[in-house]
């Protein structure tokens, strides 16, 4: 036991011996490499389990990702094997609807139409009445309309007969083509139609032979009645059997177009329906050659899809889909950048814990040092005493300053701490701080020099001015060499006083200026080296003078260092 205390003495006297030449033990052991390994050893722990916890989420997102990535693939194909299943079952019903239509089509325009009128122009023919005036009796009502003009062609007979004047083109054209008619077969029909292009357009010929021969006779068909004539089939009744479209679905729903050879529309009911619902197939060249070469395009409305198909037909799901997928990666890329920033707030976290534990650790251990040798009584003199007093009163203050700033920095977001105020004069608030605090800077051997205006005043509240300039001049002392010296200035400017605290020690970067505010944040250069930091005290600094209307900010000192300048404002802010 006797040897334990004289081992414990003997730190003491050289502490108190390290006290009298300005160099502190607190201050020594801050600067040990060993103090900053330690420093680093713990941090790195705090850290491992941040990075790990992160990963394991990160892990999680990304699993999450591909589970609604796979989802959604599943759903696309789900969507898309709907739709075509209907849109098959819609394009069968257009079929249905081209079928009925080339049936009743192929009626009104060839038995009713070509054929009927053939009919009455072979007993015009034949009564003798000649083919100049239209018939009094049409064996179809308007059938004659059908025509743009008649003809009767003899072979011994050049001149022909002609309901219209016509060109020798056109003529010429008659003529050899009566032959052709005389020396083939004659369909059961009895007629011969003949598709061509023209000048003129597209045109369609009806031709038929009479008993004696040598005679052909025909008319050419006017593309404006045929076109009628087509409406009107499609016009009259509905085209989807009503049990199938349960009476709901008319022919305002159904797309037809009925076109002949080169693509040229014949008729058209409305305008087309996106391309995939359209079905288009050649006509049946079953009556004569009538619709020879002929397309027949049809779709239904997809709007009333659910009256012919179960469940109707499914909306593209494309743009909701991918609506979602861009949603879930950017909620993915939000949060991984959010894990990165936790990452980097853990990290300045860790350093605060570990630099805060070390800072407090400290000035505890040497009040603790200290005062167990008071009450071991082994200081020989009273000089030696009162020195340990100082180390002791010192080293309360440094604990004091740096738990009030903890609390401060805690509490920066809320309102427990209430400031008022006062319009004063800062000078005497100034001179009582920096007395306070010159013990602190006496182990580096610093200098404090005041350059006060006596009658600058402003609004400010005196526990915030102090905490303010504490950290002000801590940070000049920590970061500065020793021996500098510390320039406090106090100057009144228009409607504001400015307080500012320069140092000689190697300056604040200009990219760093204004991150060196925020919390936790520290230079590089000083999370490298031995010296201990929060990383609070200058985020404290604006804090209060945020909430005092004030600014702050930083600038170069006139030779050397740094000098940081704070603001307050003359009047009330409103």
């Amino acid at each position: 036991m006797c040897a334990k205390i004289a081992l414990l003495q003997a730190k003491c006297q050289e502490t108190v011996s390290n006290a009298k030449t300005g160099h502190s033990a607190g201050r020594h052991a801050l600067n040990s490499g060993y103090a900053w390994h330690m420093r680093n050893k713990q941090r790195n722990r705090y850290l491992v389990a941040g990075v790990s916890r992160s990963r394991i989420v990160i892990a999680l997102l990304l699993f999450i990702a591909l589970l609604v990535l796979s989802l959604l693939g599943h759903t696309l194909q789900t969507v898309n094997t709907n739709r075509i299943t209907a849109t098959m079952v819609l394009q069968d019903y257009a079929r249905l609807v081209a079928d009925e239509y080339e049936r009743r089509a192929m009626g009104e325009v060839g038995y009713y139409g070509y054929y009927a009128y053939i009919n009455s122009l072979r007993q015009q023919i034949v009564a003798g009445d000649g083919i100049q005036n239209e018939p009094a009796d049409t064996a179809t009502d308007g059938a004659d309309s059908l025509a743009r003009y008649r003809f009767v062609i003899d072979l011994n007979d050049p001149y022909g007969d002609w309901s219209l004047p016509i060109d020798d083109v056109t003529r010429n054209y008659l003529w050899a083509r009566a032959h052709s008619v005389l020396a083939e077969p004659q369909p059961e029909s009895g007629l011969t139609i003949e598709h061509r292009f023209t000048d003129e357009g597209f045109r369609t010929v009806v031709f038929a032979t009479l008993a004696e021969p040598d005679r052909v006779f025909g008319f050419e068909v006017d593309p404006a009645a045929l076109t009628a004539r087509l409406a009107k089939v499609f016009e009259e009744n509905p085209l989807l059997p009503q049990s199938l479209a349960r009476g709901r679905v008319t022919n305002e729903h159904i797309y037809l177009r009925l076109s002949a050879p080169q693509d040229l529309t014949l008729f058209q009911s409305k305008s087309e329906y996106d391309p995939y619902l359209v079905i288009n197939r050649p006509v049946d060249d079953s009556y004569s050659g009538i619709f020879e070469d002929h397309f027949i395009d049809a779709a239904i409305d997809p709007a009333i899809a659910g009256v012919l198909v179960v469940g109707g037909l499914p909306p593209s799901g494309l743009p909701v889909l991918i609506v979602m997928f861009l949603l879930t990666f950017g909620l993915l890329f939000a949060a991984i950048r959010q894990l990165n920033r936790e990452q980097s707030l853990l990290k300045m976290r860790a350093d605060f814990v570990s630099e805060v534990s070390h800072e407090l650790r400290t000035p505890l251990t040497q009040i603790r040092m200290f005062t167990e040798t008071l009450l071991f009584e082994r200081f020989e003199t009273s000089d030696d005493k009162r020195r340990a007093l100082e180390i002791i009163n010192r080293e309360s203050q440094r604990l004091t300053h740096l738990v009030e700033n903890v609390l401060q920095f805690s509490d920066r977001n809320g309102d427990e701490r209430k400031l008022s105020p006062q319009h004063g004069e800062l000078a005497p608030v100034i001179e009582k701080v920096v007395a306070e605090f010159r013990p602190l800077a006496e182990p580096a051997d610093n200098k404090i020099e005041l350059h006060l205006d006596e009658h600058a005043a402003a609004l400010f509240d005196a526990d915030a001015l102090r905490q303010i300039l504490l950290n002000l001049l801590d940070n000049a002392v920590k970061y500065g060499p020793s021996g500098q010296c510390v320039r406090v200035a106090l100057r009144d400017a228009d409607n504001a006083v400015e307080l500012s605290v320069c140092d000689q020690g190697p300056g604040v970067p200009a990219a760093d200026r204004d991150r060196i505010w925020e919390g936790y944040y520290r230079l590089d250069r000083e999370r490298q080296s031995a010296i201990a930091g929060t990383g609070i005290g200058l985020a404290v600094v604006r804090d209060l003078v945020n909430r005092l209307g004030g600014s702050t900010w930083i600038d170069d000192g006139d030779s050397a260092g740094a000098c940081f300048f704070v603001t307050l404002p003359k009047l009330r802010p409103e």
